[in-house]
């Protein structure tokens, strides 16, 4: 239908520049807060003020792809909101209807706009914004003076559960593979020591398997006392994890990558209670996108009930049901971290609970319910008429 296209387009771009002002407003806001916090390590930083700035500007700039997970979800429900008091306000809405636009079409183009970034955060939660968490933690260990190498790790403890040994890097280079002041305890099924090395360089050889150079080996009786100390050259382990998959151990779960999450679950030896946090971020990695489609219902659902007479009534209960779902959804996830709710639950309650309470009501409000019972009954009749016509020319064939 060629107006359909017409007032698709049409209300695809009314939606958009709002869109942008509210991502803007809140990106600038989120901006604000934060350097209110960092504000006194910038000052600190021993420079001229204009490389100060430059500092400051080149540091939220590549925050861009966390900060947008933080500011999407209110920058859609208030553009939602905004377009529609925008078209109430000249009756716009009233004449489409009029016109024999169903209410599913009306809404079709902010579906399709959140369905596009909800695809785009999804891609954002998988790569970009753990990135950008990680350069963040960089470029303020730089601003205080402190060295922040990319890919090296001090004071770095690893706990092989599995084999039972416990290794600490006094410095672990996960660029070179390569480690200085390693110390590696064996110990046995009962938690009693059995042996140490002391080694003061390390390498990840491509064979697979960590080399100690320049070890003491010390070695307990079944007392635990020291029953023999051996001084080599050179001492082949059974530790074959990778110096990449050593650092995650150090990694906030956020700060993970999915493809880095996903070799962590999968290989890490940790405990139950500290997978868990791990395990919960996965997942709300995979399903916090959803909470883009769920706000707009709920956009959509007080903008079309808003006249001109309660806005800002309307504007109101909306920032209250932002601030309700962000803390219920947070709530949830935190039972999820602690292990007290299974992951995918803790990533899914939120989401799921409202999105079914906000559609349920929207379809009621505009009779989908009764709709879906006229297309569903319309399918039967046609899907009964081609069932029968089946087995009518099966018959005759008979």
């Amino acid at each position: 239908m060629p107006y359909l296209k017409i007032y698709f387009r049409y209300l695809f771009a009314r939606l958009f520049v709002p869109f942008a002002v509210c991502i803007c407003a809140c990106t600038l806001i989120y901006i604000m807060v934060d350097i209110y916090g960092n504000l006194e390590d910038f000052l600190e930083h021993k420079g001229s003020l204009l490389s100060t700035l430059w500092i400051i500007l080149r540091f939220y700039s590549l925050q861009i792809p966390s900060i947008l997970v933080e500011v999407l979800p209110a920058s859609i429900l208030f553009s939602t909101l905004w377009t529609l008091l925008a078209l109430n306000r000249r009756s716009e809405l009233v004449a489409f209807q009029a016109g024999g636009l169903a209410p599913f079409w009306l809404f079709s183009p902010f579906l399709v706009f959140g369905l596009v970034w909800m695809a785009l955060l999804a891609f954002d939660l998988n790569w970009p914004a753990p990135l950008s968490l990680v350069t963040r933690e960089r470029l303020l260990e730089q601003v205080k003076g402190q060295s922040a190498k990319s890919g090296v790790y001090a004071n770095l403890p690893y706990n092989d559960r599995t084999n039972r040994r416990i290794w600490f890097f006094q410095s672990l280079d996960t660029n070179q593979n390569s480690a200085h002041g390693v110390l590696v305890l064996y110990r046995d099924a009962q938690g009693n020591d059995i042996q140490q090395y002391f080694a003061q360089q390390a390498s990840y050889t491509p064979g697979g398997f960590w080399r100690l150079n320049g070890v003491e080996q010390i070695v307990y009786s079944p007392e635990g006392s020291v029953e023999q100390t051996k001084n080599y050259e050179q001492v082949d382990t059974d530790l074959t994890t990778p110096p990449k998959q050593i650092a995650l151990v150090v990694s906030l779960p956020e700060q993970l990558t999915m493809a880095q999450l996903s070799q962590y679950i999968a290989t890490s030896t940790s405990t139950p209670e500290n997978l868990a946090k791990f395990r919960t971020e996965w997942w709300n990695r995979l399903l916090s996108p959803l909470s883009l489609i769920v706000l707009m219902v709920y956009g959509l659902l007080q903008g079309a009930r808003i006249d001109r007479r309660d806005a800002a009534a309307g504007v109101f209960k909306t920032i209250l049901l932002l601030l309700f779902y962000l803390v219920v959804s947070n709530l949830i996830l935190q039972m999820g971290i602690h292990d007290k709710l299974a992951p995918f639950v803790a990533a899914l309650a939120a989401p799921l609970a409202f999105g079914i309470v906000g559609l349920t009501v929207l379809a009621g409000k505009y009779g989908w319910w009764w709709q879906a019972m006229a297309y569903a009954r319309q399918w039967y009749k046609a899907t009964a008429g081609v069932a029968e016509k089946a087995a009518e020319s099966g018959a005759l064939n008979g």
